[in-house]
């Protein structure tokens, strides 16, 4: 499996197609096969080079010792760090939730780099069922940290059946969409295949630190210059709310909704998802 490394870390990553490239950013606690094993990255690579990596703290991406650096500008900086790797001088760039917030951050820092924003190395960039900010609960910080602190415990103390399971007994805000599936079971197993390959413990630290930044950053976003894609679904009861500082900040901003899908869209919807992307990516690039 391909790996690059940089600094202490080795990221994992995984390709598939050819033609302009599409750097994709998955979720919390999943990996590269959340683009890969739902079929998103197979119909995209019919016309684009899709590149699924494996961010810092999740799926086969290791961490040799001191800093594990679980933080958004780290991660803003690994994606540079990469594309650098690739020797990519343009690409899209794609991020599902916690990769959106990723993704959203490195187009707001270097729209502001004129080293690279003179070469409009980012071509575009796709948003699904994210947030501009990292602290997106609308809680006072101590709940926050308090609602953190369990989320990770159940990472670092659970084996992924249990907490599968455990989500079909409580869909929470984010697995709505899931639940309300005809075919629940199977979509279960699909989100059990695309978080299998993390470090629990690894993806705990990571939700202890990540998440702590609840500046949405709409200065940041007035500054985002490429097509923007923004993808919400009525059924994600938490970022479909969030996704609105993107709408109504980013100048050349595209949105995409689905009334009947939640935050899972590349495995619930992914049909749906793909042809909404490549219809932006066919009338903007």
């Amino acid at each position: 499996m391909p790996s690059f490394q940089h600094k202490n870390v080795t990221f994992h990553y995984e390709e598939i197609g050819q033609g302009e490239p599409i750097i994709a950013l998955h979720g919390l606690s999943q990996h590269s096969a959340y683009w890969m094993k739902t079929g998103v990255s197979e119909t995209l690579a019919q016309h684009y080079r899709v590149i699924a990596l494996d961010y810092r703290g999740h799926g086969l991406t290791t961490i040799a010792g001191e800093p594990k650096n679980y933080n958004i500008e780290t991660c803003v900086e690994d994606v540079n760090a990469f594309a650098d790797f690739l020797g990519l001088d343009q690409f899209h760039l794609m991020g599902h939730s916690t990769g959106g917030m990723i993704a959203s951050r490195y187009a707001m820092h270097y729209a502001n780099d004129a080293n690279i924003a003179q070469h409009n190395r980012l071509l575009s960039l796709i948003l699904c069922n994210t947030s501009p900010s990292t602290q997106f609960s609308n809680l006072p910080d101590i709940a926050n940290q308090a609602a953190m602190a369990a989320l990770a415990s159940s990472f670092e103390n659970f084996s992924w059946p249990m907490i599968i399971q455990g989500l079909k007994l409580n869909l929470g805000p984010l697995f709505a969409g899931v639940g309300a599936a005809e075919n629940s079971d199977e979509l279960f197993d699909l989100c059990l295949k695309i978080m299998q390959d993390g470090d629990g413990k690894s993806i705990g630290s990571f939700v202890r630190e990540f998440y702590q930044d609840k500046d949405p950053h709409l200065a940041g976003l007035q500054s985002i210059v490429c097509p923007t894609l923004v993808i919400t679904a009525e059924l994600d009861h938490i970022f479909c709310k969030t996704s609105q500082y993107f709408l109504h900040n980013i100048p050349n901003v595209y949105h995409a909704h689905n009334p009947d899908c939640g935050h899972m869209t590349a495995v619930e919807c992914p049909k749906w998802l793909t042809h909404e992307i490549l219809n932006f990516l066919n009338s903007n690039t």
